[in-house]
């Protein structure tokens, strides 16, 4: 009887102290802050070097001569966060926090980090014709976000091009595009517009008006 009520509170010990010690494993581990890398981009395009990470290099966020690029300040830790904790050997790329993922899914980060990781930059004062309102326009919705409409990892942003800004309006619009006036009696060439030559997406719905 003494060995077996011995086997059994052993076999309890066991089995608890893996669990008490990997919970305080997770909780150390999720405590540590992240800072930013010191080679910043050359951390980050050691291990992603593909396509998309080549032309942003060329697009105006990996443009140095910009005032207030990313790439005058920590590159792709600018957007993405502080990676020292994704970059380490020890985490391999499993970073605590994780890194800001832009889009949707189950991947992409809250709604709401994206958006501050675009409007921290790009709501100042200072930054001129890139600056934006957005926060209360009409494209301010749950379901959208600045990704849903820019792409950045490219060397021109299409919704910036007005050869290709009203293919991606209407991927979501087509039918108000199909049904919009072309004001033929005014003498206006419609096709030769862009959408935001009349629309401007990011002001505030009561500015609009």
């Amino acid at each position: 009887m003494k060995i077996v009520l011995l086997t059994v509170l052993v076999l309890i010990f066991a089995g608890s102290w893996p669990a008490t010690s990997a919970a305080q494993d997770t909780v150390r581990t999720h405590s540590r802050t992240p800072s930013f890398t010191s080679n910043g981009t050359e951390s980050c395009l050691s291990c992603h070097s593909g396509e998309k990470m080549r032309a942003i290099a060329a697009s105006p966020h990996g443009d140095a001569q910009i005032r207030g690029s990313p790439a005058t300040a920590y590159g792709c830790e600018s957007c993405h966060g502080p990676g020292s904790i994704h970059v380490s050997r020890a985490h391999g790329g499993r970073g605590f926090p994780p890194l800001t993922q832009f889009g949707r899914g189950k991947e992409a980060s809250p709604r709401e980090e994206q958006l501050h990781a675009c409007l921290s930059c790009h709501a100042q004062e200072g930054m001129g014709d890139s600056q934006v309102k957005y926060i209360g326009s009409a494209h301010d919705r749950r379901t959208i976000n600045c990704s849903s409409c820019h792409t950045l990892h490219a060397e021109t942003d299409p919704v910036s091009d007005r050869e290709t800004q009203t293919a991606t309006c209407s991927r979501c619009h087509r039918r108000h595009l199909a049904d919009h006036p072309r004001f033929e009696e005014k003498s206006i060439d419609f096709d030769a517009l862009s959408c935001s030559t009349c629309h401007d997406v990011h002001v505030p719905a009561k500015l609009e008006e």
